[in-house]
């Protein structure tokens, strides 16, 4: 068993520009902003509470759907951190893909905005001070959830330069002429994307309109068109780093579970989902915690038909750097939890 390089995973995790942009997240809260009437009952209805960013969710016509999340506590937490000490990036994919996902998405993600010219609008309407606050990655968009003096941060961005593409009433999409970028807005979400050289297809004034309306609550979020993705994200507990990879066929495809190199190009932590091949579905969650176990992750697989559950490959493949694990099945569910303990040590 590997030490948990606990301080080297917050400094991937939590470090670099941008990190501070949050201002207003600077405290802990055990509010997770989801209500208590969300809590589902009976025996063909999913169970467990929806995460404060479901209704950021946009419903998509993609076969395949990725998101991951960070909650504002955890935000707040990686910030705060000491910085980095050296040791091993991990190659647990319990671990490694939620790192992966807050490398490659989420300080980048930021980098950006600290470069753009929507960083002072952002900062001067940003009112997220309630502990519900998230960073979200979906359909190719950055979201920030949270609480926007909407009106002002709207002048803010007319004033900066930034041409109007959508105005409705509850949210707008804006694009910046000089770099490309398009940002939207609503009281609840400010969202922001680019152009992808790599992929030519992506419309980010689609994407980003699609993720503030969502947010709006003018269009409905995938959750509710989709019973088994909303199964999928009531899964486990909601804090912490989440990552959810998601299919409407029966099965990932091949290229889906490859690994992927960083958003810029970079050498940076890789996802790893090749464990999950067969499944239609999973959501992985890590938490860091302040007692004797440095982090916790969980991730619940779900597979199509009960002839393609594979809980043994599971069991060997994940967890390979904890302390322990534990795996649970329910049907065509697969559950693995993992502690990882341990002080931090230098390589």
């Amino acid at each position: 068993m590997s030490e948990v390089h606990r301080r080297k995973a917050l400094h991937l995790l939590g470090a670099g520009a941008g990190t501070a942009l949050l201002a207003g997240c600077s405290e802990s809260s055990d509010d997770t902003g989801t209500n208590p009437d969300d809590e589902s009952s009976g025996d063909d209805q999913p169970t467990g509470e929806l995460p404060s960013y479901a209704p950021i969710l946009p419903e998509t016509d993609d076969q395949q759907y990725f998101y991951g999340a960070i909650d504002q506590a955890t935000i707040a937490a990686l910030r705060d951190d000491e910085g980095p000490e050296d040791g091993a990036e991990p190659t647990d994919p319990l671990l490694a893909n939620p790192v992966a996902f807050t490398f490659n998405y989420y300080l980048f993600g930021l980098s950006q905005l600290a470069e753009s010219a929507s960083f002072e609008p952002y900062r001067e309407n940003d009112r997220t001070d309630d502990g519900n606050g998230a960073f979200v990655f979906v359909d190719g968009t950055y979201a920030l959830k949270g609480t926007y003096a909407f009106d002002g941060f709207t002048s803010d961005l007319e004033d900066a330069g930034y041409d109007v593409e959508t105005e409705a009433e509850t949210y707008a999409v804006y694009t910046d002429p000089d770099s490309g970028e398009v940002v939207g807005v609503s009281d609840k979400v400010f969202a922001f994307s680019y152009p992808n050289a790599n992929d030519p297809d992506f419309d980010p004034i689609t994407s980003v309109e699609r993720t503030v309306a969502t947010a709006a609550g003018d269009r409905e979020p995938k959750h509710e068109t989709d019973d088994e993705f909303e199964s999928l994200v009531r899964a486990g507990e909601n804090d912490g780093i989440a990552v959810c990879l998601y299919t409407t066929d029966d099965e990932f495809d091949e290229d889906t579970l490859s690994n992927e190199t960083s958003e810029d190009g970079s050498d940076g932590p890789t996802f790893d989902f090749t464990a999950f091949a067969g499944a239609a579905g999973v959501q992985q969650r890590l938490s860091i915690t302040e007692d004797d176990v440095a982090a916790r992750a969980t991730s619940t697989v779900v597979y199509s038909s009960d002839d393609r559950v594979d809980e043994t490959g599971l069991e060997s493949e994940l967890g390979t750097d904890a302390d322990t694990t534990s795996v649970d099945r329910d049907g065509t569910s697969v559950t693995v939890t993992a502690d990882y303990a341990g002080e931090i040590v230098d390589e």
